[in-house]
């Protein structure tokens, strides 16, 4: 949350219990994402992926994202292309904006 917060978007966490696997959901330009944080030793698979989906169609939201520390799997990467889902590396939140506007094209 503080992360996106710093550049730019409105976050808040989610209430952790029931929250259909966003941990956070924040809002700029018109934008609603939910975003769900995975900080792994391993790479993400296709839970994260599947989990972040639902959240996105619960509460309504334009897009969803994976953030990690670590990569996805082949399988996420696939399951995230077919549910347009967004992937991206913790250190890529400053370009979150970028990333979804390049998922558009």
């Amino acid at each position: 949350r503080d992360s996106l917060q710093r550049v730019g978007w409105e976050a808040t966490r989610t209430p952790g219990s029931g929250d259909q696997g966003a941990d956070v959901i924040a809002e700029q330009s018109g934008l609603k994402i939910v975003v769900q944080c995975k900080s792994y030793e391993s790479p993400v698979g296709n839970k994260a992926v599947q989990e972040i989906a639902a959240a996105k169609a619960f509460y309504g939201a334009d897009h969803a994202i994976v953030v990690t520390n670590q990569t996805f799997t082949k399988s996420a990467k696939s399951l995230a292309a077919a549910t347009s889902v967004i992937l991206i590396h913790h250190d890529e939140i400053p370009l979150l904006m970028e990333k979804i506007l390049e998922h558009l094209e």
